[in-house]
């Protein structure tokens, strides 16, 4: 079977990827209207998809927990609670103690997951229709394009066809295969009565709720921290506690500085610097394609032909093989360079042509932009961090290569692990703390962003726990879970 493990592997997955509604079809009944907020629709008849054991009594769509308009069934409970079981018992021996304790922390977490849409409800935040239209839009697209990856999954696997990217390329007959397939799979896992429709239906559901949960937080967000601001004092206490801790980091682990500096906009910001790290600009070209391997083979053989060589004229004992040597190597050499032309000669041209550049007087910021490959309306520059204290394992051969250079130089052409490069090394970045005036502005975005995380998070315990309060349980519906895997072979 050739994309077996693809497939199983996106089949298990859709038991993680509908958490809420994974296990469950359409209905029209009033019941899965009611529901509407959760995007949860009831389970077919006998259904059992996990590790509950006989789950045929189990009434997957009755309300399980009630936060005010908004009613989780008691399948939501039950596909969330077979994730607990799964992550946290480790294969050991469960207990009634451990299960009540997997359906508490059940209930916490599909309660905390709809605070969003119970307190914009009560709030009297909603959405409006342009963005309700633009989730179902963003909603359906996803769904297409799932579709499409499985079915062209199933087709490599269920029919001639290989490498298949586009589902539309199918014929009847084909795509009749394809969702027979899907069919007796979602079959198997799910029970009778569950198709590939239901399943896209549910995924639908899934991406509408978790866009909309999205959006309602980020609308609550700004009308909870909307006047929401930082004194002097509290930017100063960040900045000392945060100084602190990147000097106790960076001096203990001068690699964390490196993936710290860039972590972009969003990033850390950076108050203190570790000896030994620089700025470097590079303009790098690289030949399409690999190099035909004799080009290693030659050089190998060459290489020993050397080592031979140099033996023998030193000991002055066998000119013939001395005369043959320099035959076979003067061969091996002609052929490798030609070789090497005929992979390299493109791009080895195009570095020449930019060091004359900027030695003709265009800026090395010009020079990337002119000969770094890259799409023509976005940015070719390249600029990485390179550390010069040690070993950087990043960026060895350019880190060795700036070491040989000052501030604002930048090397001749140099063939680097198949690439043509030429390095300027921008500044060697000073050691110790980072002149504060210079970043007061950004410190103090900084200090703001992290106590307003921390204030959205106060509330949303906040919320959590009233709801957690305000919730009627109907616990006579999901309780007998725990039973059901006290009593099956788990």
């Amino acid at each position: 079977m050739k994309h077996t493990k693809r497939i199983l592997a996106f089949l298990t997955a859709i038991l993680l990827l509908l958490p809420l509604a994974g296990c469950l079809v359409p209905n029209e009944s009033e019941s899965a209207t009611e529901a509407a907020p959760s995007g949860v629709v009831p389970a077919p008849d006998g259904a059992n998809q996990s590790g509950t054991g006989n789950a045929l009594d189990f009434d997957f769509d009755a309300v399980a927990i009630e936060l005010g308009d908004i009613k989780i069934t008691a399948g939501e409970v039950q596909t969330m609670f077979d994730q607990y079981v799964s992550m946290f018992s480790y294969g050991s021996g469960l207990t009634a103690e451990m299960l009540g304790e997997f359906l508490r922390m059940t209930e916490e977490w599909l309660i905390e997951y709809y605070v969003p849409l119970w307190k914009a409800e009560q709030l009297g935040v909603k959405l409006t229709e342009e963005a309700e239209a633009e989730i179902a839009a963003e909603a359906e697209k996803a769904v297409a394009e799932e579709r499409n990856e499985l079915l062209c999954l199933f087709a490599e696997e269920f029919t001639d066809l290989e490498s298949v990217t586009d589902a539309s390329v199918l014929t009847e007959e084909q795509l009749a295969t394809v969702l027979d397939a899907i069919d007796a799979e979602l079959l198997e896992m799910f029970g009778e009565g569950y198709t590939f429709d239901d399943y896209l239906a549910a995924r639908n559901q899934d991406y509408t709720l978790s866009m909309r949960l999205e959006q309602a937080t980020a609308l609550l967000q700004d009308r909870v921290l909307e006047d929401f601001s930082v004194d002097q004092a509290t930017v100063d206490e960040w900045y000392e506690t945060a100084l602190e801790a990147q000097k106790t980091k960076y001096d203990a682990s001068p690699e964390e500085f490196y993936y710290d500096a860039l972590g972009g906009e969003d990033g850390t910001l950076i108050l203190y610097a570790p000896d030994g790290y620089a700025r470097v600009q590079v303009i790098e070209l690289i030949p399409d394609g690999e190099p035909d391997e004799k080009i290693e083979e030659n050089r190998i053989a060459m290489a020993a032909l050397q080592t031979e060589y140099g033996a023998l004229v030193l000991d002055g004992s066998d000119p013939d093989r001395i005369a043959a040597i320099e035959v076979e190597y003067a061969a091996l050499k002609a052929e490798t360079e030609a070789l090497e032309e005929a992979h390299f000669g493109s791009v080895r041209k195009k570095i020449e042509e930019a060091y004359a550049a900027l030695e003709g007087g265009l800026s090395f910021e010009e020079a990337m932009d002119a000969y770094n490959p890259g799409e023509a309306d976005g940015t070719r520059k390249d600029e990485r961090l390179v550390y010069l204290a040690g070993v950087d394992t990043h960026n060895g051969d350019i880190a060795a290569l700036a070491k040989t250079l000052e501030p604002g130089a930048y090397s001749k052409p140099v063939e680097i692990d198949g690439a043509y490069v030429i390095v300027k090394l921008v500044e060697r970045i000073p050691a110790g703390v980072v002149d504060r005036a210079s970043i007061e502005e950004d410190i103090r975005i900084a200090a703001a962003r992290e106590s307003k995380d921390s204030a959205w998070e106060t509330q949303l315990d906040a919320w959590l726990q009233e709801a957690l309060e305000a919730a009627v349980y109907h616990r006579e519906t999901y309780e007998s879970l725990t039973d059901l895997y006290l009593n099956s072979e788990y």
